[in-house]
């Protein structure tokens, strides 16, 4: 959740423009009014900035910086050095003309400055998760790469084939078709000759990237099982695994990507969270929502939609905990509550409402993240009471 610090409480505050070689910090001293920049170069380390901070400021010390590539290790850096830090949002901090015009280190961290010191202010404060937490996010999401990298190999490869005429057809004595990448049709793909040495090579390359990734995605997936089965993860993913249409890899990173379930006020901050929430355009009388702003965490959103789509044309199933998995009875009475509610939505806004498959699979997503949000909140409460 969003953390306002208040200005009085510290001697001094800064702005900082943090980029992969260099850090621009601009600070504030409340008790002299003097501000003063510095830029630091050469990868520099959290320690220098602190000493130059105490050495010309006087303390406490508040220091903010802008989410991006550089991640959350500095802000970890600087806390354990004594100086609160804070990342902000980069979305929800304004940006005039004039700062889209003439863009630079010293303006941005001048901005971020000005931001922290209104008493007014409008920005949010990223949840920064710890390094365990951190490690979990990374492997969800290098297993969620390592899956759309496969599916990207996999339709390089048949689109090659059907430029030349072959298509798999083969049926199974029911009359079906068979699957693809399997061991016939792997085996039906190597015995294929476009007529062309370099066509050959180009095919030959496709198929081994689409095997390689295939053996990666694999491997992955047992790492995600090995992790989800660790303490901190394992009451969160026993748990989500009972709501329809979440398995135990989008579980593990729903669990990894929300981190702390406490630190959300109420459901519309998970679904504005999710990016699910309408974009919006009102004046005067005139009320207009457009599609979703996607301003929020894309993985656990494509992964929801992903499972929202598998599951929303089949059959009501309640699932029950397997040998091993603990979960309450209230747990699991509100994860089958999610199942039927979900279900029972898209069918009303799908079918009777007729809105559009597509809408309501994301509206079912919407309210699927808050039935997430809601059981992970119960089963930390659990975790913290036992």
């Amino acid at each position: 959740m969003a953390k306002y610090t208040v200005s009085s409480d510290y001697g001094s505050m800064f702005g900082m423009d943090v980029h992969a070689r260099s850090v621009t910090v601009k600070g504030f001293d409340w008790a002299t009014g003097e501000e003063r920049t510095k830029r630091f170069g050469d990868c520099p380390a959290a320690s220098e900035i602190a000493e130059w901070m105490e050495a010309n400021f006087t303390g406490p010390y508040y220091a903010a910086y802008e989410s991006g590539c550089t991640g959350f290790h500095l802000c970890r850096q600087l806390r354990k050095l004594g100086v609160d830090c804070d990342v902000i949002a980069v979305t929800s901090i304004a940006r005039s003309n004039d700062d889209k015009r003439r863009k630079t280190d010293k303006r941005d961290a001048g901005r971020i400055l000005s931001e922290i010191l209104s008493p007014k202010r409008s920005f949010s404060v990223v949840w920064v998760p710890d390094p365990e937490c951190e490690a979990a996010r990374d492997l969800a999401r290098a297993r969620h790469d390592a899956a759309m990298a496969l599916t990207r190999a996999k339709l390089q490869t048949t689109a090659l084939l059907l430029r030349h005429g072959f298509v798999w057809n083969e049926k199974t004595p029911a009359g079906n078709l068979k699957s693809t990448w399997r061991g016939d049709f792997d085996a039906w793909i190597a015995k294929i000759d476009l007529g062309d040495d370099v066509d050959n090579e180009v095919l030959a390359f496709y198929r081994e990237c689409a095997l390689g990734n295939l053996a990666r995605l694999q491997e992955l997936d047992k790492k995600v099982l090995a992790c989800a089965e660790r303490p901190r993860w394992k009451p969160y993913v026993d748990a989500f695994v009972l709501i329809r249409g979440i398995d135990v890899q989008t579980a593990f990173l729903l669990a990894a990507e929300f981190g702390d379930f406490l630190r959300f006020p109420n459901g519309r901050s998970v679904s504005k969270w999710l990016g699910t929430v309408p974009s919006e355009h009102s004046s005067g009388d005139s009320v207009v929502h457009g599609r979703i702003t996607k301003a929020g965490n894309s993985h656990c959103r494509s992964a929801l939609v992903e499972g929202v789509t598998a599951t929303c044309g089949r059959s009501l199933q309640l699932k029950r905990p397997k040998p091993g998995h603990e979960v309450s009875p209230s747990v699991l009475a509100h994860c089958h509550a999610a199942s039927k509610r979900t279900r029972s939505r898209y069918n009303h806004l799908a079918k009777e409402a007729k809105i559009g498959e597509n809408k309501a699979r994301v509206a079912v997503v919407s309210e699927l993240a808050r039935w997430v949000w809601s059981v992970g909140c119960m089963v930390q409460e659990e975790q913290r009471s036992s």
